[in-house]
């Protein structure tokens, strides 16, 4: 039977780092074409096929059944443990995960995608300095990737390493600048280094691109409080709480700034509802 060439699902899993505004979530999207392809038999062709489109609309688990069924035909085949990764990444499974990444990584040790995967499952294991060493191994294969510049950003923030973490976020924009998720990563990095104009342009570019981001009317919020904007913040924040109104820490925020306007009753019950949805302060 003549090989033939399949796709593997590229995405770079889940990126998460919780912010002292709001939750940032990146979402790479999957199953895009492959970046590297790999050749196998017509069955394992299949197999995976199946399991790409079971993993596209969210049945992980039939996804994983069907990657393993094509493993057992073709194992030394990198594509196919790296999607079964992404299958575990999905159902939050990541110490599994790492060990498809690795036995992909095993096979071609140049597979920059399970390099980058795998420094995400670290990532969501708190083992940063793992995921860092990962992330820059999937760099040193490919430096034009956005994706891994983001991820990388992404593990310095949670390292507290601000700096750091902003210019890789500002590598990713130049790589691909109409990804909205990379500015509102970068108006974070920002905002910890108090850069307060520049969070306010990184939110309002995000906001070109998505207006329905919540998390990009926090971080423009946030940044007209510092820059002493308060209308203009309670604007932002209404803006942000009518796209995510169980948000407590927009919550919370909002009334941070109604208090500085001495509004303290409306404050209070900004405080009140940040906390009935499980804010700590």
């Amino acid at each position: 039977m003549k090989d033939k060439v399949y796709k593997y699902g590229h995405a770079a899993a889940v990126y998460l780092f919780t912010a002292a505004l709001v939750a940032l979530a990146i979402f790479a999207s999957a199953c895009q074409p492959a970046q590297q392809a790999y050749p196998s038999n017509e069955e394992a062709m299949d197999l995976n096929e199946q399991g790409m489109q079971m993993y596209s609309t969210g049945q992980y688990s039939k996804a994983k059944m069907y990657f393993e069924r094509a493993i057992e035909i073709d194992p030394s085949n990198p594509a196919l443990w790296f999607n079964k990764g992404m299958t575990l990444d999905a159902v939050a499974k990541y110490s599994e995960a790492l060990d498809a990444y690795a036995q992909a990584i095993e096979l071609d040790n140049n597979f920059a995608d399970a390099w980058s995967n795998k420094a995400v499952a670290h990532y969501n294991l708190d083992q940063n300095e793992k995921a860092l060493e990962c992330v820059e191994k999937a760099l040193s294969i490919n430096n034009k990737s956005a994706v891994y510049w983001a991820n990388k950003g992404l593990i310095l923030s949670n390292m507290m390493e601000y700096g750091d973490a902003l210019a890789c976020f500002k590598k990713a924009i130049a790589l691909d600048p109409q990804v909205e998720t990379y500015w509102t990563s970068q108006a974070y990095a920002q905002m910890k280094t108090k850069q307060y104009e520049d969070v306010l342009a990184s939110a309002d570019k995000a906001l070109s691109l998505n207006m329905y981001s919540a998390l990009a009317w926090g971080y423009k919020a946030k940044a007209l409080h510092e820059l002493r904007r308060y209308d203009e913040a309670l604007i932002a924040f209404d803006k942000g709480l009518a796209l995510e109104p169980n948000n407590p820490a927009l919550w919370y925020s909002k009334g941070l700034t109604l208090e500085t306007l001495k509004r303290t009753s409306e404050a209070q019950k900004c405080y009140d509802k940040a906390r009935d949805l499980g804010y700590k302060f």
